[in-house]
This record gives C-alpha cells, sequence and structure tokens, in this order.
C-alpha cells in the first residue's frame, strides 16, 4: 500500500481500540491497522481476546498479526478493565504505553460517556487530549432536541470538546460533519468516506454461475444481516407479490433474522425459483461474487441512521441501488444519482421501483453504472487511507 503523504516515525506507537467483533467490526479493525502499519505507525490493538474471538481476529487479520501487539480489553473474568469501556480503554493505554488512542467506533463509548460528563463525571485523567476515532452515528447532531436524552448528550459532548478530551474525530456523515465544525470547537473534525474493498471484476455470467443462479433473470441482491430493521420483510413481500411472469429473482446474502416467519418466507421464495438465500457468514469471496452477479443492490433500511457500507459496495461493483428515502442513505443516492428511492416501508412502492428496474433501456443502465462508478471512486480504500492518515501525520513529531 502507497501513500503520498508523508510517513510517520517509527517511534509512533497508536493504540487500536475495538472491543466489537461483529458485523463490520473486524474489517474496519483491518483497514485501520493496515493504512497505520503502510505510514509507518507502531501499532497495539485493543481487542476482543476471549477464545471465541480470537479465531475471528486472528482469520481476518492473517495479513498483519505478526506485525501488531495485541492487548484484551477484558479481564480473566470476561469483564471490561476497570468496570465499563472507557476505563478499559484507559488500562489498556496505559499497559500498551501508546502516544494516542484511535477508537474505530466511538460509539463504544458515545452515550454513556456523554451523558456522565453533562453532570461533570469525566473519563479517567489519561485520555485527555489523546481520543481520537470515528463516530459512526452522533444521533444529537442531527436532532439535538428529540429524545430529550439528545440534549444530554449534546451538552456533554459540548464539555468534552471544549476541555479539548478528543483530538481528531471522523465522521462517515458528510453532512453532518458541517454541523459540528458550526457548532463545536477544540477537536478537529474530518469526513471519512465508508470504504469498500474487493474485486468486483468478475463478469455477471461468470459470478452466477459460480453461485448457481440464472443468468436470464433480473437479480436483486439483499446484503448483510437479513432482519427487519433492514427492511428485508419488506422485500420478501415485495418478491411474493411479484408477476407471476416476473424476471425478478432475490438473492439474500447473510444470517437472517428467525423472526415472524422471515425464513419460511424466503425458502417459500426458493421453492418458487425466485431466490436464491445464503444464510450465513458470506466470505470475502463470496461477497464479491453477490455484488458482480446482481442487476441492483436492495437497501430497504427502516428508519437507518448514518452510512451503509453495502451502498459503496454496490457502488464498487457499478450497481444502481432500490433505498429507502429516508436518511444519509437517501441523501446520498439523490445527489450522486445512484438509484431508485421509494417511501419507506411501502411495499407497493417498491414494487414499482422493481418494476423499473426490470424495465430500464441500456442506456439507463450504463448511465446509473457510471454514477456508481464515479461516486465507488470517493471512497475506495485509497480515499479512505488519504482522509485517515493526513490528520494523524502530527503524531510523527513525537
Amino acid at each position: 500500500m502507497s501513500s503520498n503523504l508523508p510517513a510517520a516515525s517509527v517511534q509512533s506507537h497508536i493504540m487500536l481500540f475495538e472491543p466489537g467483533m461483529e458485523g463490520h467490526h473486524v474489517s474496519w479493525l483491518r483497514y485501520v491497522a493496515e493504512d497505520l502499519l503502510a505510514a509507518g505507525f507502531r501499532l497495539t490493538l485493543a481487542v476482543d481476546m476471549r477464545p471465541e474471538a480470537v479465531k475471528l481476529i486472528h482469520d481476518n487479520l492473517s495479513s498483519i498479526i505478526n506485525n501488531v501487539s495485541l492487548i484484551s480489553v477484558f479481564s480473566e473474568a470476561g469483564q471490561f478493565h476497570g468496570g465499563s469501556t472507557i476505563t478499559a480503554m484507559a488500562y489498556c493505554l496505559k499497559k500498551s504505553g501508546a502516544r494516542e488512542v484511535f477508537v474505530n467506533n466511538l460509539d463504544h463509548i458515545a452515550s454513556l460517556c456523554l451523558r456522565k460528563a453533562a453532570v461533570g463525571i469525566l473519563p479517567p485523567a489519561l485520555l485527555r487530549g489523546r481520543i481520537s476515532g470515528v463516530y459512526l452515528r452522533p444521533r444529537f447532531l442531527a436532532s439535538a432536541q428529540w429524545p430529550p436524552g439528545n440534549i444530554i448528550k449534546a451538552a456533554g459532548f459540548a464539555r468534552l470538546c471544549a476541555d479539548r478530551w478528543f483530538k481528531n474525530i471522523f465522521f462517515l456523515d458528510e453532512y453532518l460533519c458541517v454541523v459540528a465544525k458550526e457548532k463545536y470547537a477544540g477537536p478537529v473534525f474530518h469526513v471519512l468516506p465508508d470504504p469498500w474493498d474487493g474485486d468486483f471484476s468478475l463478469s455477471q455470467k461468470e459470478a452466477r454461475n459460480a453461485l448457481g443462479i440464472p443468468t436470464d433473470r433480473l437479480v436483486l441482491l439483499n446484503y448483510g444481516v437479513g432482519d427487519r430493521r433492514k427492511g428485508l420483510h419488506l422485500t420478501v413481500q415485495a418478491m411474493l407479490d411479484r408477476p407471476l411472469d416476473s424476471r425478478l429473482f432475490l438473492l439474500c446474502a447473510g444470517k437472517v433474522s428467525p423472526a415472524r416467519g422471515l425464513s419460511d418466507k424466503l425458502l417459500t421464495l426458493e421453492k418458487q425459483g425466485a431466490a436464491k438465500i445464503l444464510n450465513r457468514y458470506v466470505s470475502v469471496a463470496e461477497e464479491s461474487l453477490c455484488f458482480c452477479a446482481s442487476d441492483a443492490v436492495l437497501l430497504t433500511y427502516r428508519k437507518h441512521f448514518g452510512s451503509s457500507g453495502v451502498l459503496s459496495l454496490a457502488a464498487a461493483a457499478g450497481k444502481m441501488v432500490i433505498a429507502s428515502d429516508e436518511g444519509l442513505v437517501a441523501q446520498r443516492v439523490r445527489d450522486h444519482n445512484l438509484g431508485w428511492l421509494f417511501s419507506s416501508g411501502r411495499v407497493a412502492e417498491l414494487k414499482k421501483c422493481m418494476a423499473g428496474v426490470a424495465s430500464l433501456s441500456e442506456s439507463d443502465r450504463d448511465r446509473f453504472r457510471l454514477a456508481a462508478l464515479a461516486y465507488a471512486a470517493c471512497c475506495s480504500r485509497a480515499a479512505f487511507r488519504s482522509a485517515l492518515l493526513a490528520p494523524l501525520s502530527d503524531i510523527a513529531g513525537g
């Protein structure tokens, strides 16, 4: 991995704090670790070292595991050191000897930490001025007055910012970053792209053959955790209501929640020859196959707040999306012409979008593909690396 940014001194030592091992957390840990190592930083990873998590860490970080130090955020009793996430962070930072801590997901500590700060209960003193990280879902920035808890969090955040507990804060939401810059002094706020990674060069036909799905159908991909929050039930209902002569085919990849008969309905679609269900953890190689095989990607989220890595993956594969008309995802789809929007929760409108995609001309498909690839360039690993490293280059001096 190369970078046009000046390399950090090999003596510069950062601790990456990531206690979560589910979903995107391990991928993000790899992204950040790879890029900091490439810039010459010395790294300690403060992570979940309990037996059930160790294999996941080694499997996903195999390329860098010998170049980093590891510290467990949990005690032998399986509890956070010191009894909470923030005390565990301070414990690990002291033990590592690192100069600063980079928190892959500030949401791990934000809610309780901000509430306490609002009433004068501050984090461990060791952390002051040494915290940088990614704030994925700063809900109080989007709605400062509702729910009432956001008022408290906003007050706590203002206090910690004014007292310079934070150094660099990265947002995945380019619009809320502007809000933060206008309202708060202290840390430096930055936009960090929601990155994609993978090889999407395989032809659609080759990918479909590899997955065992029809080559003559219009394939809609639902990727990731399959539950009501992600709107999979809307997709399933729309597919069950499809016309008998429909060319629509659902590719559903990711662990599906058993709630409310969703799995049974998906099996019905599969028996009808209208779906392929990969109801399990999907490997990196299979992920690329799924996106290459699809015609469009479904983002039928309900009340989703913040960014979506699936949108970035869809763009990287040059695929249009069908998305709910709410939140940041909808704003990006509008601003970058990435696909179709439907009224959130409305199956009838979702069906219209599906039918619209099925009837698109080749020139319209090309227009969406080019728009997707242009957006993908803004959230590539190279773009992510540049945005991440530039604010951290000052650490090289210490």
